[in-house]
């Protein structure tokens, strides 16, 4: 995710998904460099909570 500088809400939509997926598999989903615009993003709509981290 480093090289992502952008990100809306089909993106978003895209990491809860797998990471849905992941869930349903006994999986983990890592969420890992993403950039400052994308960190700020899943920090604002609260998924950096849903989401594993990896920073």
């Amino acid at each position: 995710m480093s090289e992502v500088t952008f990100m809306d809400c089909s993106g978003l939509s895209v990491l809860v998904q797998a990471r849905n997926q992941a869930d349903q598999r006994g999986g983990r989903r890592v969420r890992q460099g993403a950039g400052r615009p994308v960190a700020r993003l899943l920090k604002l709509t609260g998924l950096h909570r849903r989401l594993a981290a990896g920073f």
